[in-house]
């Protein structure tokens, strides 16, 4: 599972280096620019001070309300927008002026070089301290540039293009122990990024008619970069990014959201994030996921693993076809604590396809090895009889007798291996039946969530019968879930904020 966090590591480490340090964001319109400049002013100590051109300040507490709660007092705007000259500036400039009355000075070269930076990076810097660290964004430094120099007129003896400009605000920069922010409108390299400490560049991308944002790091002097991407989101005019999976172990599980209220004719997934972005599981309907071949399977287990805790704490009845690749600890993990001890096996089973989990079993918990339906105990059907009617199948169905409907959980890698273990071929006539035996099944009063590959020939059969369709993609190291059914925009799988299961970011 993934977290998301306000910055990446590689970032936050970045702002804590010593100063004087520069930094440039480019990337092109709408990649959420402005988003992370306010970011990067928000983690980082000292004097704070955002230079904005393109965007009034007016503008910016309206598209980003939480700046003011942040405190107006800690991020303080030099608002350039209306492309006025900056008095506080103009202001310290004449009153150091006699110091050009000192030919060839050193105080008299800090000045000339000073009154050639445009005003409002003037009135930025007349406010930092000379000795305590600060943070400066300069949101754009292209639309500042164009502004200054189409106004200025240098003299022959001293002409002023962009280059001789950035290098004289990267000399003087050096003069306070402050990080240098700019914002750059294009994605295209220039002279600043040799010039600079580092480099971030955002993208904004169409993949499967479905927005993407990304965050790449090609430099960072003095960070050791771990991941140099990360995909983002700036859902509530915040910046998050989203940090590479981890481990089974090292995820934080969550209990179960508690359902708001009873629908009837629905059950609840367990996960508010789920319920807002794909709705309740109908009863009697089936829900298809269908994962890349690189989504591990602890990941899918832990999005469904809150419906099934939800059920089993209310009396439903859950059985569980699992894929081979799953540990015991992710089969049965968290519902664990939903029944009392020794009573587990009434409301959750697992069926073990392969015989692998019943050697994994031995010596272990009661409650596991009760709920554990071996392969040798499945049923053989006679001749003539409905192959329906069987222990396991009237064991599911009896809570839906009690009033308490249930889920049925199967893997299609878990069919496959189930098939191979008990030497039944899966043929395109047996994937043809598969939709009548399932329609047959949900008939009962169930709910069906199948999870298997993308594109499987087993459950090519079964769309159609699908009211929740979903596809989980890995994008290096995250896992992207997109709504086919019904059709939503992308989300990050992520770990929770708060106390639930799990989160689902929207892509903004």
């Amino acid at each position: 599972m993934s977290s998301a966090v306000r910055l990446p590591l590689e970032l936050r480490q970045f702002l804590q280096l010593p100063g004087p340090q520069s930094l440039i964001v480019r990337g092109p319109p709408g990649s959420g620019k402005t988003t992370l400049g306010l970011a990067l002013l928000e983690a980082s100590a000292g004097q704070r001070i955002l230079v904005t051109n393109r965007v009034a300040a007016t503008e910016l507490s309206r598209e980003f309300p939480w700046l003011g709660a942040n405190g107006s007092s800690t991020i303080q705007v030099v608002d350039s927008s209306d492309r006025g000259p900056s008095l506080h500036g103009i202001a310290n400039a004449v009153a150091d002026a006699s110091l050009v009355h000192e030919p060839n000075s050193d105080e008299r070269e800090r000045l000339i070089e000073f009154l050639r930076l445009p005003p409002p990076v003037q009135e930025a810097w007349s406010r930092l301290s000379a000795d305590s660290p600060s943070t400066v964004v300069v949101d754009s430094w292209d639309a500042l540039v164009e502004h200054f120099l189409g106004r200025s007129t240098p003299r022959p003896e001293q002409p002023l293009d962009r280059a001789e400009l950035e290098r004289v605000l990267l000399h003087w920069m050096g003069r306070s122990p402050a990080h240098l922010v700019l914002v750059l409108e294009t994605d295209q390299q220039s002279q600043l990024d040799y010039l600079v400490n580092g480099v971030v560049v955002t993208r904004r991308e169409m993949v499967n008619d479905r927005l993407e944002r990304w965050l790449h790091l090609p430099k960072l002097r003095g960070i050791r970069i771990a991941n140099a991407s990360y995909p983002y989101t700036v859902e509530g005019a915040r910046f998050q990014c989203i940090e590479p999976l981890r481990a089974y172990a090292e995820i934080r599980h969550g209990d179960a959201d508690p359902e708001p209220d009873a629908l009837p004719g629905f059950i609840w997934p367990g996960s508010r994030s789920f319920a807002e972005a794909f709705g309740r599981l109908a009863i009697g309907r089936m829900t298809l996921i269908e994962i890349e071949d690189d989504v591990p399977d602890y990941v899918v287990q832990h999005m469904l693993t809150p419906a099934k805790v939800h059920a089993v704490r209310n009396g439903g009845r859950v059985l569980v076809i699992p894929s081979p690749g799953l540990s015991p600890d992710e089969i049965w993990g968290p519902v664990e604590s939903a029944r009392p001890p020794g009573h587990l096996a009434e409301s959750f089973r697992v069926l073990d396809v392969s015989g692998q989990l019943e050697r994994a079993l031995k010596g272990g918990k009661k409650d596991r090895i009760a709920s554990l339906i071996p392969i040798k105990a499945l049923p053989t059907p006679s001749p003539g009889q409905d192959p329906d009617d069987n222990e396991i199948t009237r064991w599911l169905r009896g809570g839906v007798t009690g009033g308490h409907p249930g889920l049925l959980t199967m893997y299609g890698a878990g069919l496959e291996s189930l098939a191979a273990t008990m030497k039944l071929p899966l043929t395109s006539e047996a994937a043809a039946g598969l939709p009548a035996a399932i329609q047959n099944t949900l008939g009962t009063g169930l709910h069906l969530i199948a999870v298997g590959r993308a594109d499987t020939p087993l459950f090519r059969p079964i769309k159609s019968l699908a009211t929740i369709h979903l596809r989980l993609l890995n994008r290096q190291g995250r896992v992207l879930v997109y709504g086919l059914k019904p059709w939503t925009t992308g989300f990050v799988l992520a770990e929770p904020s708060n106390a639930g299961p799990y989160d689902l970011l929207r892509i903004v």
